[in-house]
């Protein structure tokens, strides 16, 4: 297992000297920034790379935030948290205690802590102690089985697609282009109140940059409609006029009710957006991995419903062969292609399961897409 060791050095020097060591020896490779060898890639995208590669994600939370990007607004170490995350990576964390922390670091420690209480996290005085309570750690993640499981619904569950919110009831134009949408439904939530979805309202672009998923410096507004939802769109990425839009999210939604809801393009190239067998199941994985992330899912079990909206220029094809030449049309009709949930899951579903999640949804929803 590759175990990757994230921090900040200054404060943690005899800490991060000791960990590899220690990780080798319970039969893992540790994977640090002091490792790298000079290499082709600026450092920052070697180190997140790296992240992407472990099998299980280390941070060592000491005094220090380190200096931040202009672009996402974070430290490096604070990146690498939320390439963990947005990964479903196993992440294991500990805090130095007795020490004076900074203000920004005790802010990332508190974003941390709101993922981590609970599962793996430790706090520690001494580097013994650190090395024995990340054996522990390592031995326990080990043994553990993957926590997904899942259940029957014993009744179909209403689902508010993307082309039945309200906000859209009147605007033809509110899907210029094939859009992927993924909805997460818990199960049992109680319905929110006003001064609940206001409080969130005010969260919600704070909770959306912390993902990575949008410039730190971008501008959100939260808006909220006549049924007391609240939606967020993405800023447009740009981009030349012939260039195809990427894969990429374009806004979020949270009903009242619980229902937690997403969409974003499909890829694509200059033939149009393409439905590719090879890369839906990564892309509806980001997006249960990004729905968790926002940490607005208060039920254990949830159910999942996936659909695909402007289906008429919609096109088969495999992106990864290179440019097409030419391409298949997948349906003769606009009508969306809707996969209602008939099954409940557990929360790893929108984390460290996400990818065993997205599977069998992508498959089905390219079945339907494929149907007369």
């Amino acid at each position: 297992m590759r175990v990757f060791i994230s921090s900040v050095r200054q404060g943690l020097e005899e800490e991060r000297d000791a960990l590899p060591g220690i990780i080798a020896a319970t039969g893992h490779q540790p994977v640090r920034f002091e490792d790298y060898t000079a290499q082709s890639i600026p450092s920052r995208q070697a180190c997140l790379e790296g992240v992407q590669s472990a099998d299980a994600y280390l941070l060592l939370l000491g005094p220090r935030y380190g200096h931040r990007f202009e672009d996402t607004g974070q430290s490096p170490t604070h990146e690498e948290w939320v390439t963990a995350r947005t990964m479903g990576i196993p992440r294991l964390v500990f805090r130095k205690v007795g020490v004076d922390f900074e203000a920004e670091q005790l802010d990332f420690a508190r974003v941390v802590g709101d993922y981590a209480a609970g599962v793996f996290y430790a706090e520690f005085s001494s580097t013994h102690e650190l090395l024995t309570k990340v054996v522990s750690s390592l031995r326990a993640l080990e043994r553990t089985a993957p926590p997904l499981s899942f259940s029957p619904l014993t009744a179909p569950l209403p689902v508010l697609w993307r082309g039945d919110f309200p906000e859209n009831s009147h605007n033809s134009g509110y899907s210029e282009r094939a859009t992927l949408e993924v909805h997460v439904l818990p199960i049992g939530a109680e319905r929110r109140s006003v001064r609940t979805m206001a409080e969130i309202a005010d969260s919600l672009p704070g909770r959306l940059r912390e993902t990575g998923q949008v410039p730190h410096q971008a501008a959100l507004a939260p808006s909220t409609g006549s049924d007391g939802a609240i939606t967020v769109s993405f800023p447009e990425t740009q981009r030349r006029w012939d260039e195809p839009p990427p894969a990429r999210p374009l806004g979020v939604r949270l009903d009242p009710s619980g229902q937690l809801s997403l969409w974003g393009s499909l890829p694509g190239d200059r033939m149009g957006s393409v439905l590719d067998e090879s890369l839906l199941p990564a892309q509806i994985a980001d997006s249960l991995r990004l729905l968790g992330s926002l940490h607005l899912v208060e039920t254990d079990n949830v159910a999942i419903a996936v659909g695909v909206d402007h289906t008429m220029l919609l096109t088969a094809g495999n992106l990864g062969r290179g440019e097409r030449t030419h391409a298949t049309m997948l349906r003769i009709s606009d009508s969306p292609v809707r996969v209602p949930p008939d099954e409940s899951v557990t929360l790893p579903a929108l984390d460290v399961a996400a990818t065993e999640v997205a599977r069998p949804l992508a498959r089905a929803l390219l079945r339907a897409t494929l149907q007369p």
